[in-house]
């Protein structure tokens, strides 16, 4: 089975563009990593804020190559993979799908596992307002549940990627996920998966 492991970080909410893109390809337990920076046509103030990348970084990060420079390339990974896993990985799927229509790429359907989603029942968070349902957990308070350290996070974004130190950095964002899937495995939270 081949598993695809992926974040990215987006220039605003609507969707936007894609301004980094970080995966893992998972394929018989050999796992690589690939990470994209991409120019961008504009950012929103609060997505800047979150991630950090401003337009002039993303320039100088990505050598000038957009999300379409490195489009097929990226589809040809998505689209060999059996299994899509995110944090919130509706979001990030809806994202690349978007980037892909924009490029004329049409991304197959692909079954994907969200480990928000999953983790929501499992962790029982409360919400600040009562509405019956748990709280979906953070990425940071998934990983500290299976008690992951922000350094054992770093050290693997280091290995697969060569980078990756902080939260909202899809490289530490991937790292943190596939770990905390790990986790959910060998504790017994996660039967089937792959």
């Amino acid at each position: 089975m081949r598993i695809i492991v992926f974040d990215t970080e987006a220039t605003s909410l609507t969707p936007g563009q894609i301004c980094q893109l970080s995966y893992l390809c998972v394929d018989d337990g050999q796992v690589t990593g690939k990470n994209y920076f991409f120019s961008v046509d504009e950012m929103s103030e609060g997505s800047q804020e979150v991630h950090g990348l401003s337009m002039d970084m993303l320039e100088e990060l990505s050598g000038g190559r957009y999300f379409e420079d490195d489009a097929q390339s990226i589809f040809d990974d998505f689209r060999r993979a059996n299994l899509l896993i995110g944090h919130n990985v509706a979001f990030d799927d809806r994202y690349l799908r978007v980037e892909f229509d924009r490029c004329n790429l049409k991304l197959q359907k692909t079954n994907t596992f969200c480990t928000m989603n999953h983790a929501t029942g499992i962790m029982n968070m409360a919400r600040k307002v009562a509405i019956g349902r748990p709280k979906p957990p953070k990425l940071e308070e998934l990983f500290a549940y299976y008690d992951i350290s922000e350094e054992t996070i770093r050290g693997s974004a280091m290995a697969w990627f060569g980078a990756g130190n902080d939260m909202h950095d899809a490289r530490f964002d991937t790292a943190a996920t596939w770990l905390s899937v790990q986790a959910a495995v060998e504790r017994g939270d996660l039967r089937g998966l792959y």
